[in-house]
């Protein structure tokens, strides 16, 4: 936990749980939420039959969707609503069917506008991809302005 994930408002920081968890197209893959805070978040999924693609191994959209959820979250995580508008991801190594993929996404730099991110996607100690990420944060907040303090919400 950080400093900031600390200082997270208990309320907001139970219905954003609440949300994440809730993810329709994180459940939809099986995705699941390791851990989360105002500018992280890690996420895994194991790879299954569905998602493989013509040569037996794990499809790279798999694991570019396993990053995105993750930087999602992350991105979100201060309870302002945030919206990917980059990725960039490389494919280091192949991936196989019922492997679990660990999906971490860490902020590396924040304005008001703007936040940037790292992602490693790994299997066991493997990197099996990486990315970077920008997304577009909004003056709109999750669940209304109201349930994040004055303070909270002028230093995020």
């Amino acid at each position: 936990m950080t400093k900031s994930d600390a200082e997270l408002p208990n309320d907001g920081r139970l219905k954003l749980d609440q949300m994440f968890r809730s993810d329709p197209f994180a459940a939809s893959l099986d995705a699941e939420v390791i851990t989360w805070g105002p500018g992280f978040a890690t996420v895994s999924a194991f790879i299954t039959e569905r998602q493989t693609n013509f040569l037996g191994g794990g499809h790279g959209g798999i694991l570019f969707s396993l990053g995105d959820i993750a930087m999602s979250f992350a991105a979100n995580g201060y309870g302002r609503k945030a919206l990917a508008v980059q990725i960039d991801i490389g494919y280091h190594r192949g991936v196989s069917q019922g492997e679990e993929v660990i999906a971490t996404a860490s902020e590396t730099s924040r304005t008001r506008r703007f936040a940037n991110y790292r992602l490693e996607l790994h299997v066991a100690e493997k990197l099996v991809g990486s990315a970077t990420g920008i997304t577009f944060r909004t003056d709109d907040w999750h669940f209304g302005e109201n349930l994040w303090p004055e303070e909270w919400r002028s230093r995020h």
